[in-house]
């Protein structure tokens, strides 16, 4: 029942009736429901005992609100009992409330059926008019529920994992990390932790070491990060590490391309000021300050494909390369890695691997001297990538999709609640109603 506006009807459920109503606060309503079961037809639900009256107790449960905003209560009056056998106390149940929440079941499925669309917390708590944390709290214990049976019926089946890729992401601002393990083959997340160091990371295996699911990973896509690199090598030994090719490619880019396209830059700046002081010809400082300009916005011309590149640009690039030769030798090594991933033969790898660092190494060009040492170390994890055409591209793809959710969240305070987000977006089996 509900009464406004001299209008007056009553709500029966179960046994319980309602037939009395207030409203307060504007749009606000509340409805009180009593029971109408007798206490001869209730047992003990102990030793199935005959019980008598113990009191009252009230219960208020937040549903669906008529106007947003603006909640519907229900103030639940139960009964409590007394056993005559056994004298145990219990209360009547209540049919309304969903467990573990001050709401109608009915209101938390609307809420789930919200949050399903990704429609934001502070949204749906204001349209419901309840706090944002108790929305909270709801997609929590969702997740929770549904990455459990998922995790059960992971471990329960037959499959394995044989394809892994770890990758960072940043979490805050000021080189605030967390690592995210993922499953190559399904696209599952099947681990995410804050943290990129070594005890941070040998936290996934200890989450793995209770069961065989990582005993048939036969290779682990990453970035040259050392702790991922020795925690692999210590807790998979018969599975293979294969570093990334995006990774190698663009920091070449950055570390030798880039410094090599600067300094000649710089060289022609160096130049013309000279020139300007030399009281040498405008032609001449003109044409020095137009070489500083077209090496300097070089950088997209340089790290493109050349077959992507229109012919205007290919033919700014055979100018550049033709009068810089470091530049000219930097970006031939950069076109020999781009062919050294596409090799299929572990063989051929290893000796077309052997000469480029050979020829970097002593190229007399520091960056890429440096970058040829530092690489070389490494040379196994590049060497793999012949025999397990794998990366991190498929993370890399799916960080992107973190990134939007913490956007839209403006960040999270809780990162358990985050991480839990996390991989629950990644798996794609859960329909709506789950």
């Amino acid at each position: 029942m509900s009464n406004n506006n001299f209008t007056t009807f009553t709500i029966q459920c179960q046994d319980f009736i309602c037939e009395n109503s207030e409203q307060y606060e504007e749009n606000k309503r509340i409805l009180h429901f009593h029971s109408t079961k007798r206490t001869a037809d209730v047992r003990c639900p102990h030793c199935d005992g005959s019980v008598i009256g113990h009191g009252m107790t009230k219960t208020k449960l937040y549903d669906l609100p008529y106007t947003p905003g603006y909640p519907t209560i229900y103030e639940v009056c139960q009964h409590r009992y007394e056993c005559k056998k056994c004298g145990a106390t219990f209360t009547e149940e209540n049919p309304f409330r969903c467990p573990h929440f001050n709401l109608t079941k009915r209101c938390v499925e609307w809420i789930c059926q919200l949050l399903w669309y990704q429609i934001p917390t502070a949204t749906i708590a204001q349209f419901m008019g309840i706090h944002w944390n108790t929305v909270r709290k709801i997609q929590k214990a969702r997740m929770d529920y549904c990455l459990r049976k998922e995790d059960e019926k992971r471990l329960s089946s037959s499959y394995r994992p044989y394809y892994l890729a770890v990758d960072e992401f940043a979490i805050h601002k000021g080189h605030r990390y967390a690592t995210c393990v993922m499953d190559l083959v399904r696209g599952d997340v099947l681990w995410v932790g804050k943290g990129r160091a070594m005890k941070d990371f040998v936290k996934f295996f200890e989450h793995f070491a209770s069961n065989d699911y990582l005993s048939e990973v036969k290779a682990v896509a990453m970035d040259m990060n050392a702790s991922y690199n020795r925690l692999v090598e210590e807790n998979l030994p018969n599975a293979q590490i294969v570093y990334d090719r995006f990774h190698v490619q663009s920091q070449f880019g950055r570390d030798v391309l880039g410094q090599v396209r600067l300094a000649e830059a710089k060289r022609h700046q160096v130049a013309a000021k000279d020139l300007l002081h030399e009281n040498a010809t405008k032609e001449q400082i003109r044409a020095e300050k137009r070489l500083y300009t077209q090496v300097k916005k070089s950088r997209w011309t340089l790290l493109r494909n050349r077959e992507k590149l229109s012919d205007e640009r290919k033919k700014s690039l055979n100018e550049i390369l033709e009068s810089h030769s470091d530049l000219s030798v930097c970006y031939a090594m950069k076109e020999e890695l781009t062919e050294l991933f596409k090799i299929t033969d572990e063989s051929t790898a290893k000796t077309r691997w052997d000469k480029w660092f050979d020829a970097a190494i002593h190229s007399g060009i520091k960056p890429l001297e440096k970058f040829g040492k530092q690489k070389q170390k490494r040379l196994d994890g590049l060497i793999a990538h012949a025999q397990f055409q794998i990366n991190t591209g498929k993370l890399e793809g799916f960080n992107n999709k973190i990134k939007v959710a913490k956007r839209n969240a403006y960040g999270y305070r809780n990162l358990d609640y985050f991480f839990s987000y996390i991989r629950f977006l990644s798996v794609r089996s859960f329909s709506k109603n789950t």
